[in-house]
């Protein structure tokens, strides 16, 4: 009996201490339960009002008088914001577009793609384009609306976190949702 006790301690030692190289576990994300969308009317005294997320804060942008109309709408619960700006056109629409333009278009070194989405509601006046930036970029999506004459509107949204794409694509198609509501819903008064 002792020896079958000695075999058997001999044995689990044996061959219970393998040598197996520890691996490490793969990266994993927390999964992010995203409430169904409400919106609110947003309107102040700037010459724009539109319809913003429950979610979302719309603040003054820091440091910036007031009567300039700059926004930041904050999102704070996923750390992402849109940085916003009003501009009151003198002929200079060109100008203002082609920045939109050229500031999606400096992604294109980290970019997977870019899309593009033109807008135009000729019953409100506004005109404009969309850009949603897929890869590792600091900033996912932009736009602009214009009435083409005199207002130019336009947003940058940027989270604050290291870009990484895949883990942030559940909130991003979120708030990019929330963005395009945004400006289908805009209008200048």
């Amino acid at each position: 009996m002792l020896r079958l006790v000695l075999f058997l301690l001999f044995s689990v030692l044996l061959f219970g201490c393998r040598n197996e190289d520890p691996f490490p576990k793969p990266k994993s994300f927390l999964r992010v339960e995203l409430p169904s969308h409400e919106y609110k009317m947003f309107s102040d005294s700037c010459n724009y009002t539109f319809e913003v997320s429950t979610l979302a804060k719309v603040l003054n942008k820091p440091d910036t008088p007031q009567e300039l109309c700059f926004k930041n709408i904050v999102y704070p619960k996923y750390k992402a914001s849109l940085y916003c700006t009003y501009v009151a056109l003198d002929s200079n629409l060109f100008q203002y577009t082609e920045y939109s333009r050229k500031l999606a278009y400096e992604h294109t070194v980290k970019a997977s793609g870019i899309e593009e989405v033109l807008y135009e509601n000729k019953g409100k006046g506004i005109y404009g384009t969309s850009f949603e930036i897929r890869g590792d970029v600091a900033c996912n999506y932009l736009f602009y609306l214009t009435d083409s004459s005199s207002n130019y509107f336009a947003g940058s949204l940027y989270f604050e976190s290291a870009p990484n794409y895949d883990s942030l694509q559940p909130v991003l198609d979120y708030v990019v949702e929330d963005l395009e509501h945004m400006i289908n819903t805009f209008e200048w008064k």
